[in-house]
């Protein structure tokens, strides 16, 4: 993870562990002869993955494949995965002290 402020908690496991992968937040590392950072890492892009999880989650064993494809509708196989997951809502998620300590 870049350089945050003091004030921000940010748990690089929980990510993982929740099926994150790596190159919703990374990029593609693979792809990059320097790595650089390929996100802002702004409180609003962190908040738009919170909001909509769906959107981002896979399968655990595919949270370090570069150039991941869904094997089906993305939004339908998150929902699956955060009750799997025990991902909580995106009103907890967003919450200031989860991110804010």
């Amino acid at each position: 993870m870049n350089d945050l402020p003091d004030f921000v908690y940010f748990n690089h496991s929980i990510h993982i562990n929740k099926g994150v992968g790596c190159e919703s937040c990374h990029g593609r590392v693979d792809k990059m002869p320097l790595t650089w950072q390929e996100n802002s890492l702004q409180m609003e892009w962190c908040l738009n993955c919170h909001r909509h999880p769906e959107k981002y989650v896979r399968p655990r064993e595919l949270v370090t494949k570069m150039g991941y494809q869904p094997d089906g509708d993305q939004e339908t196989i998150g929902r699956q995965l955060i009750k799997e997951y025990g991902i909580q809502d995106a009103r907890t998620l967003t919450s200031c002290n989860t991110c804010h300590r």
